[in-house]
């Protein structure tokens, strides 16, 4: 019985942040950034650390998580959902 229940596998992080790294070529127009904070394996849950100073966000930020969900999802479908966090 394992003490601890694991939370994420690296192959799983490694994925998450690479299909991370294919959007921010367009995230730095918007002069913004993401990470991953956590993956919550069990659960399906990423946890995405949003930066960044976008002059435009009260118009674009629900266009822009709509968008990053859907290509992490598409890119990692072990996503079942995500939850946004600001820096």
């Amino acid at each position: 019985m394992a003490l601890f229940k694991q939370r994420t596998s690296p192959d799983i992080d490694d994925r998450i942040r690479g299909a991370i790294d294919g959007l921010r070529p367009l995230l730095r127009i918007e002069t913004m950034d993401i990470e991953l904070v956590e993956f919550d394996a069990e659960g399906g849950i990423a946890v995405i650390r949003c930066s960044g100073d976008c002059p435009d966000c009260d118009l674009s930020a629900e266009n822009l998580t709509v968008g990053i969900e859907a290509h992490l999802r598409l890119q990692v479908p072990e996503i079942r959902s995500i939850r946004f966090v600001a820096r």
